[in-house]
């Protein structure tokens, strides 16, 4: 094999082993409300992409297909760098990293930002450059010829691949640390990415009513302060704008931001013991306490804030009308 071809494959086998193994390793990612969920990610991959038919199908079984995922990225990483099956390997390789392209890199842009059409391309070269190989140790014979003769030594070294991928899979999810749990009321959910705006809050501190207090604010009730302890969160419906989150920083603070990420249009979580906001398909990360402005990841922009107000006789926080 050409060392350009040895150095696609070790590449490509280690970051797939990795990828597989750092999703059990993930205590979130197969639980169901943390920021970083696969069904949260599958539901963002959706909006507005080529295969969102086929993202929106997959969302409806999200752990035995994060599960497979998993196993699979782990599979081709150790089939890869053995050197078995590599046809099939590089195949099965390009296909997931060009549906990736097509989902959770698709608003990426420029394309070449999004390293998934890079993967795709590698597994790609390294499919042709086994395939020349074989045409050159046996001029003679297809280059497909393998596949069409499968016998024990090829189901022994299948084997050795699915229970190693199996072996690794397990071992990693027993050392997987402790979900990150969101807030209440955040769930999967995609919209069209908005541009930022300023955020307004009234006070937080409930007050009894008296004859001389102004009337209550008209508008949507949200949630109220006894049902959102400081350092929580509530996701909600914003009109014009889609899913959103209301958040109480302090007693004294109430800020409310849409969960659409400004990078690709995911939606994103809150992670209430860091207490930012965590967009699954990409790691973006926004600050609340700060006008929601990005703190991590490919994000560039804050997440659009909402004006909210609290009324200090009931407690309630108000969406105006």
């Amino acid at each position: 094999m050409p060392w350009f071809a040895r150095i696609l494959r070790v590449f490509l086998g280690v970051t797939f082993v990795f990828a597989g193994a750092q999703k059990f390793l993930d205590g979130s990612f197969l639980h169901q409300g943390s920021p970083d969920y696969i069904g949260t990610q599958l539901s963002g991959f959706a909006h507005g992409t080529p295969v969102s038919a086929i993202m929106g199908v997959l969302a409806k079984a999200p752990v035995p297909v994060g599960i497979s995922i998993a196993a699979v990225e782990i599979a081709i990483g150790i089939a890869t760098l053995l050197g078995i099956a590599m046809l099939t390997a590089a195949a099965v390789g390009f296909a997931i990293n060009f549906t990736l392209f097509l989902s959770a890199t698709w608003h990426v842009h420029p394309y070449f930002l999004g390293s998934d059409s890079v993967y795709a391309v590698a597994w790609l070269a390294l499919a042709v450059a086994v395939w020349e190989m074989r045409r050159a140790l046996a001029p003679g014979r297809a280059a497909l010829a393998p596949l069409q003769d499968v016998g024990r030594r090829e189901f022994v070294r299948g084997g050795l691949v699915a229970g190693t991928a199996v072996a690794i899979g397990v071992g990693a999810k027993a050392l997987a640390g402790a979900p990150i749990v969101g807030s209440k009321g955040i769930s999967a959910a995609s919209h069209a990415a908005t541009r930022p705006a300023q955020t307004q809050a009234g006070p937080t501190s409930p007050a009894p009513a008296t004859s001389s207090a102004p009337p209550a604010p008209k508008g949507h009730v949200i949630t109220t302060l006894s049902s959102l302890p400081v350092g929580r969160a509530v996701g909600f419906t914003a009109p014009g704008i889609g899913p959103a989150v209301v958040l109480r920083l302090a007693n004294d603070q109430v800020v409310a931001y849409s969960r659409v990420c400004t990078h690709a249009g995911c939606s994103v979580g809150y992670d209430a013991n860091a207490q930012i906001l965590v967009c699954p398909c990409h790691g973006a990360e926004f600050d609340p306490a700060n006008g929601a402005a990005p703190i991590a990841g490919p994000a560039g922009t804050p997440l659009q804030s909402i004006h909210v107000v609290v009324d200090a006789a009931s407690g309630k926080v108000i969406l105006p009308q």
